[in-house]
């Protein structure tokens, strides 16, 4: 039982270290859960988020690597797409 215990908890510690570097997660609330980001230069769908606003710093760093700003474009549950103009 203490064995389950364990692997349990670590586990859960390894499922909160994301690497910050992979430009295809991002975690804007903290949770072991982040949300995902997909995209291209033209535009970015950020998954995973509240509103538009959350989502808009994550798809802002994703268009700035193409020398470009995120512009709101829709939001249809728990995602939000930008282009990148």
């Amino acid at each position: 039982m203490r064995h389950k215990i364990a692997l349990m908890l670590a586990l859960a510690a390894l499922a909160g270290c994301q690497s910050s570097t992979d430009p295809s997660n991002a975690n804007v609330y903290g949770s072991p859960v982040g949300q995902r980001v997909v995209g291209n230069k033209e535009g970015v769908m950020i998954s995973n988020v509240w509103n538009e606003l959350d989502a808009f710093p994550v798809a802002e760093r994703h268009c700035k690597q193409y020398g470009r700003s995120a512009k709101f474009k829709s939001s249809q549950g728990y995602r939000a797409s930008f282009d990148c103009v």
